[in-house]
This record gives C-alpha cells, sequence and structure tokens, in this order.
C-alpha cells in the first residue's frame, strides 16, 4: 500500500488541473482517490459504484484536502471489507460535511497568515544580507523570490503529508487533532507582523542617507528614539491585520524608490 499512498499524494498536487465551474475540483478527487480504489475493490461493478460515488461536487482548501483524500480512502477500505458504518452517515455526506470547515482552516493559515510570514522574512534576508555583506541591491534581489519559494514550498509540502499521514492513521478522529492548528493563525500572524517590523528598522539603518531616513536619525538622540518610533508604528498597524501591513510596507518602499528618495 506504500506505493499508493505515495502515488495519492503526487496526484494530489493536480487536485484543480481539471477544476470546473460546475463541480469545482470533483475530477481531481476521483483523480486522487482511484489508485486507493483500484487495490481495494477487485469487483469491478463495485468500483464504478464507488467512482460514481465521488464523481459529484466537491471543493476545499487544495493542501486541507490531503486530510479528506486519506479519511475517504479509509471509509472505502470499509466498505469495501463491509464493515459496519457506526456512524450512520454515508461516505459522500461525510466528505461534504468536512470540505466546508478544512477550507475555513486552510484559507486564513496558509494564505492569510502563513504567506505573509515567508514574504516579510525573504525581504528581511535580502537586507540583511545587504547590510552585512555590504553589497547593493540588484546583486541581492533575486534572493527575494527564490527564498519566498522554497520556504513557502517546504512549508506547505510538508503540511500536505502530515495531513495525509495522520488521516490514514487517525481516520474519522482525525479533524478533532487538526482542529488545534486555528491556534496556529495568530503566531503566525503576530511572527510576520514582528518580522515586518524588523525588516523596516533594517531598511531605515542601510538607507540612512535618505531624507526619510534623516528624518527619523535627525529628530533621535540615541537608538532607543528610533525603536520607539517603530514600536508605535506597530502597534498601529497591528490592528490592521499582517497582509495590510505587508502591502503597505512593499507600497511605501516602491514609491521611495521611484521618487529616488
Amino acid at each position: 500500500m506504500i506505493k499508493v499512498y505515495i502515488k495519492m499524494f503526487v496526484r494530489s498536487f493536480f487536485l484543480q488541473a481539471l477544476w470546473n465551474f460546475e463541480r469545482m475540483q470533483n475530477i481531481g478527487f476521483v483523480y486522487i482517490l482511484k489508485p486507493f480504489l483500484d487495490k481495494v475493490y477487485l469487483d469491478e461493478k463495485s468500483k464504478q459504484e464507488a467512482l460514481i460515488r465521488h464523481i459529484g461536487y466537491f471543493n476545499t482548501h487544495p493542501y486541507m484536502a490531503n486530510l479528506l483524500f486519506a479519511i475517504v480512502a479509509n471509509l472505502e477500505k470499509e466498505k469495501s471489507e463491509s464493515k459496519p458504518n457506526p456512524l450512520g452517515i454515508s461516505i459522500s455526506g461525510i466528505k461534504n460535511q468536512m470540505e466546508g470547515p478544512l477550507a475555513a482552516i486552510g484559507d486564513p493559515l496558509f494564505f492569510g497568515s502563513l504567506r505573509p510570514l515567508v514574504a516579510c522574512f525573504s525581504i528581511l534576508v535580502m537586507l540583511l544580507f545587504m547590510k552585512f555583506l555590504d553589497q547593493s541591491f540588484q546583486e541581492y534581489a533575486i534572493f527575494v523570490p527564490i527564498i519566498f519559494i522554497v520556504g513557502y514550498n517546504v512549508f506547505h509540502i510538508v503540511s500536505r503529508c502530515w495531513l495525509m499521514f495522520i488521516g490514514f492513521k487517525f481516520g474519522k478522529d482525525s479533524f478533532s487533532v487538526i482542529s488545534n492548528a486555528k491556534t496556529l493563525m495568530p503566531i503566525i500572524k503576530y511572527a510576520g507582523f514582528i518580522v515586518a517590523i524588523v525588516a523596516l528598522f533594517v531598511y531605515l539603518l542601510i538607507f540612512k542617507s535618505s531624507p526619510i531616513s534623516n528624518l527619523f536619525f535627525r529628530i533621535k538622540e540615541n537608538d532607543l528614539v528610533l525603536y520607539i518610533i517603530v514600536f508605535l508604528f506597530s502597534i498601529i498597524f497591528s490592528r490592521l491585520g499582517i497582509v495590510f501591513l505587508l502591502y503597505s510596507i512593499i507600497i511605501i518602499c516602491s514609491l521611495v524608490s521611484y521618487i529616488r528618495i
């Protein structure tokens, strides 16, 4: 079965390859589940019934879907072995009940929290290269997209693998395990916010000669004043969210660069 699990995991990256307006991710779901159904259903008729059962509407977060693939696969295996269903809920019913909550967890966790965190971290690393290696922006600008792509994909691929693993291990009980993932959202959010503030502070230290930076450095008697100013800005912007803070910094830095400040 290990080969089947690996095949399902690889196929999970193509969940939205045939996304459609009528039934969303249904074709991708069947494509991912088919190797497992081929393994557990030896009777061709039963296999066709299982495939038809999953051709209906399906839509959830593409990263969180791996958990549901594994849970549904376990349920299909139990059905193929004619084991009783203690919950009295059909496989399609369980799938329909879980796709919404999984999407509600995945969207803010990965797209709303993790992605801005990795983006801010990538910018911070580039600024640190410029600060400690005394090089120009052009020489290290390429590291921003590279660090972002590598860092973000490491997190999300490991998450996909972990979700499929606990789905196969815990089955229907695995949803209670990943419900604790909601506690990670504020942690990731504030970590991203801190990284963004540190990046802004490093930016001010690097570009001391610009009029904006001089405004900070003229009014301070020591570095403590600059820390206080950045901290006050952080309190104001933290109420608006990390996504707003990230794009605000990008827009401000772009304008500053455009007007050659």
